[in-house]
């Protein structure tokens, strides 16, 4: 060593300098450890509050990293929940401060109250002046059952993305509880084993933090455990990337634009030359089907729903009219129906649900075709799944990402696909289940689902306020009454056939001087004018060969979704019972191809097994996505029955299969199914078609039309009653609670009953009369219901009058009945805010471009002018 001592000597100073500069950029002794973590992090523009630091370690000394959790801000802004790892120096100095990062990034809330317990971290949110949620944080962090279900890889990949979002790749395991009724103060008790809620005198909620499960309070709150959700591939990597701070997403945008552009010109290059590949076989491939194949394969029954001569039925539509008009393609623009697909869920007796076709939307690219997916609202819900990551909300609420696991969601699920653009390129509103996670912007594209399953699309109204600035309160106030789920992207990109009457130039993948749009993989969502909805896909799509496509498809409106391959695409589902018999079990299939199709056992739900597919097979992103919790926001839809249903168990050709014909309706889906089963009539009555009264008052329609009624009046010990829903009501037998309502009493199902009505499986409400009622009901899948009073009985309104179910016996509905059933008047969609017209760029960009939480860290690295005007939003 004796030769090395200058060697050494020189090594030791160096650090010694290295370490005094480093403590000169990065440290500080303010006297305490406390003091000093906040003078460092102040260089940085962040008010730390001193009093509020949890020391989650020991000082081992200063090459140990002590970790710390802490409330600060930034100027203007509110108190948030923050980690950071700190190197300690002696006397109460930092040396260094390293992994900092914002745990909650709540804009609209305050953190306050922030205290240890035990291997916990708790603290309390504040909106306005209101306590509205208690939030636990693991320190040990997050459960690994909770990424049991990932590979290798996606742990990998989850635990890179814990870092940059919480700075430590563990995590921390995180429950909120959400107050239903919230209060201006409370106060937080917490210890090693418990922590209590208490305003007053009165204990709010209580829990205890080795189960989490609460003591108290459990009807007082939501539980939202964040759950994480699987991370992608190559989308993944480019978020990620994104999202670190000396990048940013102007330059993904750059390169994006960049690679595409090349990619756009070989294709076009590469056409000119060689010629394209057959369309029609190119289709059939992708679809998996030709038209002609199903129109050879359809039985007698399905070819009559499908061509039913019914006016109101108008399904499907007429076909989509050709763009490129010189190089016909057979085929292009027609209809495939999607029916009796073994991978695709279908309800008994009913049309095809969707239908499937193409179109060549691009003149100068003709080998570009957009896949349309269509579907009839009247017998499908489209719902709304906030991601597990995106976005998050001003007020630090997290979505579940993951489709419901109740029964009927389940057994009725049928499809899903991509919501729109992440928030940081825009901000744009987002609703579920009447939980607004960010306010709605002015002028956006929007699709709304309100309280009685009706979907709405159109432009968001102007601010209601004055002056130049966002404001969130104020915008969330113009949320409409009945409004439960929404969703923005952009500005409309079809408006009553007319592409891009809002004049945006910006739609994506592109940076702001970019003189061309970027051609990739495109995603889109429209209301037509027949009333149908439907789903966009297609690559090589710039956003005008988009819009054409949703103009060919006679769009009222039209907006566009997410982009890029890995992050657009639709599944169709077949959930089924293992063991299921009937009806309910999914037809046989030869083989599964594990690229575009999926049989398995359906996640988080016991006994469920589930079938996918993807609806165009060259769908590249993961594959079945939204079976698991994913991280992104995105739509599920769901079935909705309709009559006249399966046929009674036992069924032959003659007896036991329920018609419509004949009865009183108002327009199609039908209102009532009758049938008889030996000597009892039963009658299926959908109560969304023929609306009990006090849900038809519920709704608020006008003029309502008598479709027919329970005459007399009733009473009994128990009530046909009607429970609020998630959308609508759910009609239950039993004692109503004090908010349910009260449609019809009665007596306990007995031997020897007239009369009864009870509700199936499917939310019908099922009425028998004469004969053994029981046994009837029985069959039909009643397992509940009512006996009926001897002067109460159903009567259908007709031309002639009132009569019973036989269709011959006159009955009386002139005096007041026990339960009127009225004609449902709303359409399955509509156009909302219709009047609210498009205007210039220069009266919807500045306002519809501010922030509420995603604040660029930097300004843009790119820009773009027009006429005096920047032309994008970001």
């Amino acid at each position: 060593m004796r030769p090395r001592r200058r060697l050494l000597g020189a090594l030791l100073l160096a650090l010694v300098v290295l370490a005094g500069v480093r403590y000169a950029i990065s440290g500080a002794s303010s006297g305490s450890p406390e003091a000093s973590l906040a003078t460092v992090l102040a260089r940085d523009g962040l008010r730390v509050d001193p009093d509020t630091v949890l020391w989650l370690a020991e000082d081992d000394g200063p090459w140990a990293l002590r970790p710390a959790l802490f409330l600060a801000h930034a100027e203007g802004e509110l108190d948030d929940v923050w980690y950071a790892e700190v190197r300690p120096g002696r006397g109460g100095a930092v040396l260094d401060v390293t992994s900092v990062a914002n745990l909650t990034k709540s804009a609209s809330s305050a953190e306050e109250r922030l205290s240890r317990a035990g291997d916990h971290a708790v603290f309390l949110s504040r909106t306005g002046d209101q306590i509205d949620a208690l939030t636990v944080l693991d320190l040990r962090g997050e459960d690994p059952e909770a990424t049991a279900s990932f590979t290798a890889v996606q742990r990998v990949q989850h635990a890179i993305s814990n870092l940059q979002e919480t700075g430590r790749t563990a995590g921390f395991g995180r429950v909120r509880y959400q107050r239903h009724e919230t209060g201006s103060d409370a106060d937080l008790r917490a210890d090693a084993t418990h922590v209590a809620l208490i305003e007053g005198e009165h204990t709010v909620m209580e829990l205890e933090l080795a189960t989490l499960a609460l003591r108290e309070g459990a009807e007082r709150v939501d539980v939202q455990e964040h759950v994480p959700g699987q991370p992608g591939g190559i989308t993944w990597v480019v978020d990620t990337v994104r999202n670190l701070s000396f990048v940013g997403p102007e330059p993904i945008e750059w390169l994006e634009n960049r690679v595409f552009a090349v990619q756009d010109w070989w294709d076009r290059t590469r056409y000119a030359l060689l010629g394209g590949e057959d369309t029609q076989e190119a289709v059939a491939a992708e679809l998996g089907v030709t038209r002609e194949d199903v129109q050879a394969q359809m039985s007698e029954e399905r070819r009559a729903l499908l061509t039913a001569a019914e006016a109101e039925l108008g399904w499907p539509p007429p076909a989509m009219q050709p763009v490129i008009t010189d190089d016909p393609v057979a085929g292009e623009g027609e209809w495939i129906p999607v029916i009796d697909d073994p991978f695709v869920n279908q309800y008994p007796g009913a049309p095809p649900a969707f239908v499937q076709g193409f179109v060549r939307p691009d003149v100068e690219r003709p080998y570009v075709r957009v896949y349309v997916t269509m579907w009839d609202p009247r017998q499908v819900q489209l719902r709304v799944v906030p991601g597990t990551r995106e976005p998050q909300s001003a007020t630090g609420e997290v979505g579940q990402g993951r489709i419901p696991r109740d029964e009927r969601t389940v057994r009725t699920l049928v499809a899903a696909f991509n919501g729109g653009f992440q928030a940081m390129h825009g901000e744009f509103g987002m609703m579920a289940e009447r939980r607004v996670y960010l306010p709605p912007k002015p002028w956006a594209a929007t699709v709304a689902v309100f309280d009685d399953g009706t979907v709405g699309m159109g432009s968001w109204p102007a601010p209601s306020w004055r002056g130049q600035y966002f404001d969130e309160n104020l915008a969330n106030r113009q949320i409409p009454e009945g409004m439960i789920e929404m969703r923005q992207n952009l500005t409309t990109m079809v408006e009553d056939g007319v592409w891009n009457p809002w004049e945006r130039w910006w739609w994506g993948a592109a940076p702001q001087e970019s003189e061309e749009q970027t051609f990739t993989y495109r995603s889109g969502l429209c209301l037509t004018q027949e009333g149908f909805l439907a789903f966009f896909w297609g690559s090589s799509l710039g956003p005008e060969a988009l819009g054409q496509a949703m103009v060919s498809a006679r769009c009222a409106r039209a907006m566009h979704l997410d982009m890029n391959s890995g992050h657009c695409g639709f599944e169709f589902f077949r959930p089924y019972r293992q063991g299921a018999t009937g009806d309910d079990a999914p037809p046989p299939v030869q083989r599964v191809h594990a690229e575009y199709e999926h049989d398995g056992e359906l996640p988080q739900s016991p006994g469920w097994r589930v079938r996918g597919r993807k609806a165009v097979r060259s769908m590249a992103m993961r594959f079945p996505r939204y079976l698991a919790r994913d991280p992104r926001d995105f739509f599920y839809l769901t079935l909705r029955p309709t009559l006249p249903g399966p046929a009674l168990a036992g069924a032959t050709e003659s007896e036991g299969r329920f018609s419509s014909t004949g009865l009183p309706h108002a327009g199609w889906p039908y209102a009532f199914a009758r049938t008889r089963s030996a000597e009892t009539w039963i009658v299926r009555i959908d109560p969304r078609r023929a609306v009990p009264a006090p849900l038809h008052r519920a709704v608020g329609e006008d003029a309502p039309r008598l479709l027919g009624g329970f005459t007399g009046a009733s009473s009994g010990a128990i009530s046909l009653y009607a429970t609020r829903a998630s959308i609508g009501h759910e009609i239950a037998i039993g004692r109503a609670g004090p908010d349910d309502l009260v449609l019809l009493s009665g007596a306990p199902l007995a031997d020897g009953a007239a009369a009864a009505v009870g509700v199936d499986r499917d939310g019908f409400l099922v009425y028998a009369e004469g004969g053994d009622v029981r046994a009837a009901l029985t069959r039909a899948g009643v397992t509940d219901a009512i006996a009926l009073g001897d002067d109460v009985r159903l009567a259908l309104a007709g031309e002639g009058g009132a009569a019973a179910p036989d269709g011959e016996t006159a009955r009386d509905l002139s005096a007041e009945p026990a339960l009127a059933l009225y004609a449902a008047q709303r359409a399955a969609a509509e156009v909302i805010f219709p009047d609210n017209a498009p205007m210039p760029y220069s009266r919807w960009g500045y306002l519809q471009g501010q922030r509420v939480r995603y604040f660029p860290d930097h300004p843009p690295r790119f820009s773009r002018e027009a006429e005096g005007e920047e032309t994008s939003p970001q």
